[in-house]
């Protein structure tokens, strides 16, 4: 699920990584500053071993995916402007991933959830409360 603001761009997607049978799911489009997928392979299956290879890029927002692995967690999705777009509820094995705007985190259960986001950061100048 795509979670767009008034103009069409994206703030945040929710998806359910084990949703099917794919082998490989990718979830989001090659061009985004941030990407996910989820990979369902048999024993023995191998990804070949690689490197990344050092290129310069330039991110202009931190995105940010949180994975919760216990629990249920709501989450509040505002525009860049600051205003408010929607909630979802994200269950034990899901993830949402947050592209631009604001957000907020409220636990509706004990939970556990992984955050991950693209770095280096700068507590100082990276977020800001409202």
């Amino acid at each position: 699920m795509k979670i767009l603001d008034g103009n069409n761009n994206l703030l945040a997607q929710v998806i359910k990584p084990f949703d099917g049978n794919s082998q490989k799911n990718f979830f989001t489009k090659h061009d985004l500053d941030f990407q996910a997928a989820s990979f369902q392979l048999e024993k023995d299956e191998k990804i070949d071993r690689h490197i990344h290879n050092t290129q310069e890029r330039i991110i202009q927002t931190t995105s940010e995916a949180i994975i919760v692995t216990e629990g249920l967690i709501n989450v509040e999705i505002y525009d860049m402007e600051l205003n408010f777009i929607q909630d979802v509820n994200i269950n034990s094995g899901e993830v949402i991933l947050l592209f631009a705007g604001g957000h907020s985190l409220t636990m509706l259960e004990i939970s556990k959830f992984v955050e991950i986001k693209q770095g280096p950061y700068d507590e100082k100048n990276d977020k800001q409360r409202f």
